[in-house]
This record gives C-alpha cells, sequence and structure tokens, in this order.
C-alpha cells in the first residue's frame, strides 16, 4: 500500500512537470516582456540598452528551445526546467544588483520574481518550491543589502520594505502550491464520487 502511494505521488508530480511545462514557458514570455519594458524604460545610455537587450536575447532564445520542444511533443525534463529556472532568478538578481539607477531595493526589477516563482509552484511539489522560494528570498535580500545602503536598507522604513517583499514573494509561492494542490484533490474526489442519476 505504501509503495502504491508513493508510486502515484511520483506519478503525479511527472505528470505535473509534464503537463504544467506551458505554465513556466508563458510565464517566462510574461518575464521576458515585463523586463524588456522595465529595462528600456529605464535605459538612460547606449550601454544600459545594448546590455538590456543582450540578456533579453538569452532569455528568448532559452524558452524558444522550450517551447520548441513543448510544441514538437519532446517537452524538457524536470532538470532541464529547474536549471532554466535558476538562470531566471541569477539574471534578475544580476538586475536588481548591478543595474544603474536601480539598485538593490529601490530596484522595480523584483517584480520580475512573481511569475517565476507563482509558475514554479503550479508545476513542482511543494517541496521543491519550498527550496526554490528559499533560494530566490536569500538571494534577493542579499543583493538589496548589496546592491543599496545598508543604513538605508537595515533602517525602519528600509527593513520594513524590504520585509514586505519577501512576505509576498514567499506568499506568492505558497498560495500557488496550496490552490494548485487543493484543486487537483478536489477534482480526484469528484471524479471518484458516483454521478447522480440526473447524467446517467
Amino acid at each position: 500500500m505504501l509503495n502504491k502511494t508513493s508510486n502515484s505521488k511520483a506519478q503525479e508530480a511527472a505528470e505535473d512537470v509534464f503537463f504544467g511545462q506551458i505554465v513556466i514557458i508563458w510565464a517566462r514570455w510574461f518575464l521576458i516582456a515585463a523586463g524588456a519594458v522595465i529595462a528600456l524604460w529605464s535605459a538612460t545610455d547606449e550601454n544600459q540598452l545594448i546590455l538590456a537587450i543582450l540578456v533579453l536575447v538569452v532569455l528568448m532564445g532559452m524558452n524558444f528551445f522550450v517551447h520548441g520542444r513543448y510544441i514538437t511533443g519532446q517537452p524538457v525534463n524536470k532538470f532541464l526546467l529547474l536549471f532554466a529556472n535558476l538562470i531566471d532568478v541569477a539574471v534578475i538578481t544580476s538586475m536588481v544588483l548591478f543595474w544603474p539607477g536601480q539598485k538593490g531595493l529601490d530596484s522595480n526589477f523584483f517584480i520580475l520574481y512573481y511569475p517565476i516563482l507563482l509558475a514554479w509552484a503550479l508545476v513542482f511539489s511543494p517541496e521543491i518550491t519550498i527550496f526554490f522560494s528559499l533560494i530566490t528570498l536569500a538571494v534577493y535580500a542579499a543583493a538589496c543589502l548589496l546592491g543599496s545602503d545598508t543604513q538605508f536598507v537595515l533602517s525602519i522604513t528600509g527593513f520594513e520594505t524590504l520585509v514586505a517583499r519577501l512576505v509576498t514573494l514567499g506568499a506568492m509561492g505558497g498560495l500557488g502550491t496550496y490552490y494548485y494542490r487543493r484543486q487537483r484533490d478536489s477534482l480526484r474526489a469528484l471524479t471518484a464520487r458516483p454521478l447522480p442519476a440526473f447524467f446517467k
């Protein structure tokens, strides 16, 4: 019985990754679009513009590959998805940390974490989602501390802002995980219940 339950959970996790890849793919397209708007809007010279375009081209190339594999019926495996999402987090964090004029806590690029965390929560198991969310929160907090004036970050206003962002980012992953699993459990219970005579 225990083995059967374990196999069932493993199968569900594999199905989530297989069928849920499209969620991550579209989340990344939204991430690219939003990142392009913010980067192009805030660019103040040619070097920033070139850097923004290069970063966007890399992200688009990765997503074209994953999207193309999905369309042709050969979706990528879990580990490649993990790697791609970690690259997304690294790119966003580097923009938070190094983008001229908007560094650390002053950066608006932190909003790009939200679609990634939500998509992650809707596809991967709660254990992996929690681990990924904690990594994301840790690197963002570190970027704020390294990219901003430390005294400002540790002041009442800066600390409240940082904590509020970390709480909402963490809640995005947690609520996405809870909602998706709740919906799946409800659907399973509904399909296990006998149909009313009206539908027979």
